[in-house]
C-alpha cells in the first residue's frame, strides 16, 4: 500500500533530487559561460547572474522548507498539511526566473529581425503576464493554510501556466521561422541554421512539456506537489536552455568553419543581411565588443 505521504512529500523529495542534479548542471554552465565569454554585453551578463541568482535562492528555501517540514516539525502531523513560507517564497523566485529566460528569448528573436517587433513584443506581452499570474498565485497562497485548499488558488494557477505555456511555444516556433528563412545557398550555413534549430526544439521542447504538466496536474491533483515537480523542473529548464545556447555559440561557429575554412572570422561576423539571407563579413579587424553593440551584427549561433 503506497504512503498517504507519497503524493505530497514524496514527490517533495523526488523534485529535491532532480532540481538539485538540474542545479548542479547549470551551475556548471554559468561557470563555463563567465569563464568562455569574459567579453559579452551587459544585458547577456546581467541575465545570466539574475537567473543564476534566482535558481539559487529558489534551491536555498526549497530545503528550508523540507528542513522546517520534517525536522524542525518531526512528530507533527498536521503541520505536514499546511505550506511554510519558504515554500511559497520558492514559487516567486521559480516565476522570476520563467519571466528572465523569455525576455532573453524574446530579445534573441528581435535582433534576428530588427524591423519586426510584434513577435518580440507579443513574448514581453506573455512574459509580463505571466509573472503577473504567478505573483498573484503566491499572493492566494498566503490566503490558504493547507495543501487541500490549493483548489481556491485554481484561477491565477491556471492563468499563469496557460500563459508560459504560450509563451514557450510562440518563443520556440518564431525561433525557427527566423532561423529557417534566414537560410541562403551555402551549404555550411545550412549546417549551422539546421544545428540551431534543432537546438530551438529542443529547449522548446523541455520547456513546453513542464508547463503542459503543470497546468494538467494541478487541474486534477490539486491537493498533491505533483504539479509543483514541474514547476521547479522548468525553472531548472529555463537556466539550462538559455545557458546551454550562450555556451555552444563556439561549437556552432567551429561546425561554419569546418566547410568554409574560415575559423578565424569572429563569430560575430555572421549577420542577418535582409530577413531571408545570412552573410560573413570577413572583416579581422573588428573586435567582437564592436559587434556586440552594433544592432546590425547578430550572434547567431549563441543567440545573444
Amino acid at each position: 500500500m503506497a504512503s498517504p505521504l507519497a503524493p505530497t512529500f514524496g514527490v517533495f523529495f523526488v523534485t529535491l533530487f532532480l532540481q538539485t542534479i538540474l542545479y548542479g548542471i547549470g551551475l556548471l554552465q554559468a561557470w563555463l559561460y563567465f569563464f568562455w565569454y569574459p567579453k559579452d554585453g551587459w544585458f547577456i551578463k546581467t541575465s545570466v547572474v539574475l537567473i543564476t541568482l534566482f535558481e539559487t535562492v529558489a534551491v536555498v528555501f526549497f530545503f528550508i522548507a523540507g528542513y522546517l517540514y520534517l525536522i524542525d516539525g518531526f512528530g507533527d502531523f498536521h503541520n505536514l498539511t499546511l505550506w511554510n513560507v519558504p515554500i511559497r517564497l520558492v514559487l516567486v523566485f521559480t516565476y522570476l526566473t520563467t519571466f528572465i529566460a523569455q525576455v532573453y528569448f524574446a530579445r534573441c528573436i528581435y535582433r534576428f529581425h530588427p524591423a519586426d517587433k510584434i513577435i518580440p513584443i507579443v513574448i514581453l506581452v506573455l512574459a509580463c503576464g505571466c509573472l503577473g499570474a504567478g505573483i498573484g498565485q503566491v499572493v492566494a497562497n498566503f490566503q490558504i493554510k493547507g495543501f487541500q485548499e490549493l483548489g481556491r488558488t485554481k484561477p491565477t494557477r491556471t492563468i499563469q501556466a496557460v500563459l508560459a505555456l504560450a509563451g514557450d511555444i510562440l518563443i520556440t516556433v518564431a525561433l525557427i521561422w527566423r532561423l529557417n528563412s534566414s537560410k541562403g545557398g551555402i551549404q555550411s550555413t545550412h549546417k549551422v541554421l539546421n544545428y540551431l534549430i534543432l537546438t530551438a526544439i529542443n529547449r522548446g521542447v523541455l520547456t513546453m512539456i513542464s508547463a503542459a504538466l503543470n497546468l494538467i496536474l494541478f487541474s486534477v491533483k490539486s491537493g498533491t506537489f505533483y504539479f509543483m515537480l514541474w514547476v521547479l523542473l522548468g525553472g531548472k529548464f529555463y537556466m539550462n536552455s538559455m545557458l546551454a545556447t550562450l555556451n555552444t555559440r563556439d561549437f556552432a561557429s567551429g561546425m561554419f568553419g569546418a566547410d568554409r575554412l574560415l575559423e578565424d572570422i569572429p563569430i560575430s561576423s555572421i549577420q542577418i543581411a535582409h530577413p531571408t539571407r545570412i552573410t560573413v563579413n570577413a572583416a579581422r579587424n573588428e573586435s567582437d565588443d564592436q559587434a556586440a553593440d552594433d544592432p546590425k551584427h547578430v550572434w547567431s549561433t549563441s543567440f545573444v
